[in-house]
């Protein structure tokens, strides 16, 4: 099955928001408290793989697909600060 990116996660707390730009990159924004902090990274280590893949097939529970519309509202709240 060939994945079609990108794709918009965010955990059920609403805490964490991901873009995962491909298959090895993902844009996370996370809130701590009113603050918002923009990570990017990358899976380059086999963890990291694993921890994407957790992501994307949700194995914790606790992480939904969202829209682009949904991503790109909170999204530009971060933004803003």
């Amino acid at each position: 099955m060939v994945e079609k990116f990108p794709r918009f996660f965010k955990t059920l707390a609403g805490t964490n928001y991901y873009q995962v730009l491909s298959a090895l990159s993902v844009v996370e924004y996370q809130r701590i408290g009113s603050q918002w902090l923009r990570q990017e990274w990358s899976a380059g280590t086999l963890p990291e793989r694993w921890y994407l893949h957790d992501l994307m097939e949700n194995t914790n529970g606790n992480i939904v697909e969202i829209s682009v519309d949904e991503f790109l509202a909170e999204v530009s709240v971060a933004n803003k600060n």
